[in-house]
């Protein structure tokens, strides 16, 4: 299973209107050899906090060559937030989400996200990533769209994970982990982001990551991270960012004949005034 990620710094202006999602692949190419569209990963969060909005979002999809229309994929997102109270502020932690879906698709079709907001009135515009994992060649057993449709992964017989931290301006590596031998899947993959340093106002982070490895034909690999929000301008009361950032159910057969790495590398929206903590896992089976 392949994973292409679209972003945008910000969209969402109007309540009502979509605005594309385009800053990074604004048409989104499938892989050669796919067969399927299987599901969308996403961590959306406010690039801004005020005091005084409610904040609902959709997120939609098209595409004339897997015949999709405008209105027809619009998908309501987990995340809603309200307004932040007077001058005293702090952000939260958003997690990486996974939408289900199953679209018969091929190689080069291409496919388009945009974004609005929902609810009564103009809120902060979002940041958000937008990955669509798509199946080229061998197709994940049934067990794994069991679990998919269930918004987790396939029990795991092992795992391997490392860490490290960015600044989130430039492609950074998070260290390569070594899959042993004797595991023939990789089906699951998290990465967490956290904020190192005390949290400063208005800066929203969101990042994904590109996935390299020694196993071959395995990309494009990329995911999204959980991201942060920004606090309100104002003095920040004190408390600390924490999130629940389950797994996605990602999915490749690396056989089982021989040692092989991956290394993710992680790629931010905005500029941090200091380096977030980031940490992945792999989950696998033999």
């Amino acid at each position: 299973m392949h994973s292409t990620i679209a972003n945008d710094a910000s969209v969402g202006t109007t309540i009502g209107t979509f605005d594309p999602i385009d800053a990074r692949n604004g048409n989104v190419r499938l892989r050669d050899g796919t067969t399927n569209m299987v599901g969308i990963s996403y961590c959306a969060v406010r690039a801004a906090q005020t005091t005084g909005t409610a904040m609902m979002s959709r997120l939609r999809l098209t595409s004339a060559d897997l015949r999709i229309a405008a209105g027809a994929a619009d998908f309501v997102l987990a995340h809603a937030s309200g307004g932040g109270i007077a001058t005293q502020s702090g952000g939260w932690g958003v997690p990486a989400r996974w939408i289900p879906v199953d679209f018969p698709a091929q190689q080069g079709n291409v496919l388009n996200y945009f974004f609005s907001q929902m609810g009564i009135e103009p809120a902060d515009n979002v940041s958000i990533q937008v990955g669509t994992a798509h199946v080229a060649g061998q197709q994940p057993p049934a067990a794994w769209y069991t679990a998919s449709m269930a918004r987790t992964h396939l029990p795991l017989q092992g795992s391997v994970s490392s860490n490290g931290s960015s600044t989130t301006t430039a492609r950074t590596s998070l260290v390569a982990a070594t899959i042993p031998s004797l595991y023939s899947q990789l089906v699951s993959i998290v990465v967490h982001q956290a904020q190192d340093a005390v949290q400063t106002t208005a800066e929203p982070t969101t990042a994904f990551v590109e996935v390299e490895s020694t196993i071959g034909n395995f990309e494009p690999q990329e995911w999204p991270t959980s991201g942060i929000s920004p606090a309100l301008a104002g003095t920040l009361v004190g408390l600390g960012l924490w999130v629940d950032n389950d797994p996605l159910p990602f999915y490749f057969v690396k056989g089982a004949t021989s040692t092989q790495t991956v290394e993710p590398f992680v790629t931010g929206l905005g500029t941090q005034t200091a380096a977030n903590a980031y940490g992945y896992g792999i989950g696998l089976r033999y």
